[in-house]
């Protein structure tokens, strides 16, 4: 009984808390935002020759080439841009006038066709009909350690960097091998029919060695079914029809499991995200002032930042300030193709304080798949992350600016923190 009162209480704690969200915008108005979103649908990373071995059946043919955004992609990320723009216009950051709002955004991406066109259909829905600039450098070009995450995982001791997953692993990654186990059968059995035996010619992944590449292997086979289903292919082209969409968040909690140990362990999170937390630090901080800050992103004055990175920006950040959120239909701190995490910087009436308030927002697969046009009466989902050590018990878990600063630079390493690349000062 008590375990049922128990759980009768936090229900009604969530039901409270949802009734009161309403209600805590209208306690403060919002006075700037940053976006950190990652891009669109794009096709799979791995070409089909170097995922044939672990299939059955051949792989899909994409109409563009491995990792570029596609058509669908790009325009659910418009239809993104324009929710932005219902939802900012909403609670009074921007008129919803393009002509008023363009000069009021800047946009920055990672140097990928996927992000740098990402950014550009964002800019779409944001401000139809205005040319808006996106910093990044040439198209294709390495070196931005704001958002590429090559380039910040070069930093690394390599040896410390493998040491540092094994050692989350107990020193032996077949641990993971028990709990994984019904995951790692269920993807077997779509990747090669039957009983996920595989025919002649055929490797099974689970042959794969447990140290990592099995992980990194699962994660990139099932991004590709995730794609396909988001990219809206017949179902009979998604998992060659094996794969059920109520697997899906089954099958996702094997990419969720390799975004965490190759971009989520701290030693190689703090890398990767010392130098976009000392932006995001920087940005807040001249947002508040209204005076320029070294290292903000964008001009005083300016109200929204938007940022197009990728699943390896959002994840290190999240790891760094030890962040968790959570939709509907999918595994723990999903990072979704087009989905977002949003740092809104807000403005309390009792007593004009400044407040952060972090959010996650992401299409679901559905809404992907459909191309669902968005609007205030059918959003995106979107999930409140609260903030250890700053936020409070708010609705939207408000944490003041002063102490979400705080948080930020325990968390960033100065030694990681580098100039920014010529091309884009």
């Amino acid at each position: 009984m008590r375990r049922w009162f128990l759980l009768i209480l936090m229900a009604a704690g969530i039901s409270s808390a949802a009734a009161q969200a309403p209600a805590a915008a209208s306690e403060s108005d919002l006075v700037f935002a940053v976006i950190l979103s990652r891009h669109g649908i794009r096709s799979p990373l791995l070409r089909n020759e170097e995922m044939a071995k672990f299939a059955a059946d051949p792989w899909p043919v994409w109409e563009v080439s491995p990792g570029l955004l596609t058509p669908h992609g790009r325009r659910n990320m418009e239809f993104m841009g324009r929710y932005y723009r219902a939802y900012f216009a909403a609670q009074g950051l921007l008129s919803g006038r393009p002509e008023v709002d363009a000069p009021q955004i800047f946009f920055r991406a990672d140097s990928n066709q996927r992000t740098i066109v990402t950014a550009q259909a964002l800019a779409e829905g944001l401000v139809p009909g205005m040319p808006v600039t996106v910093h990044s450098l040439p198209q294709d070009q390495r070196g931005d350690p704001l958002l590429d995450p090559e380039t910040n995982d070069s930093r690394a001791d390599q040896q410390l960097r493998e040491a540092s997953i094994r050692g989350r692993l107990g020193g032996d990654g077949s641990n993971l091998a028990g709990e994984y186990r019904p995951a790692l059968g269920a993807l077997e059995r779509v990747l090669l029919g039957g009983d996920g035996t595989p025919p002649a010619g055929k490797v099974s992944l689970l042959s794969l060695d447990p140290q990592r590449p099995l992980w990194s292997t699962a994660q990139r086979l099932v991004d590709a079914m995730v794609l396909e289903y988001a990219d809206g292919k017949p179902l009979a082209a998604v998992g060659w029809g094996r794969l059920a969409p109520a697997q899906l968040t089954q099958l996702m909690t094997l990419s969720a499991l390799g975004f965490d140990l190759n971009v989520g362990t701290f030693y190689i999170a703090q890398r990767g995200a010392s130098d976009l937390a000392s932006h995001l630090l920087a940005t807040l901080t001249q947002a508040a002032r209204g005076q320029p800050v070294e290292g903000a992103l964008g001009a005083p004055g300016q109200r929204l930042v938007v940022l197009v990175g990728h699943d390896s920006n959002i994840v290190p950040l999240g790891r760094l300030l030890d962040l968790n959120w959570r939709l509907p239909g999918t595994p723990a701190n999903p990072v979704l193709p087009g989905g977002a995490m949003i740092f809104e910087l807000r403005r309390r009436h009792a007593d004009g304080q400044l407040v952060v308030r972090t959010r996650y927002v992401s299409e679901s697969l559905d809404q992907m798949r459909a191309g669902t046009p968005l609007t205030l009466e059918h959003p995106p989902g979107s999930a409140p992350i609260f903030v250890p050590d700053c936020s409070t018990a708010a609705p939207g878990y408000d944490a003041p600016l002063d102490r979400f600063s705080e948080r930020l630079r325990a968390a960033i390493d100065p030694k990681l923190v580098v100039p920014e690349p010529s091309a884009l000062r």
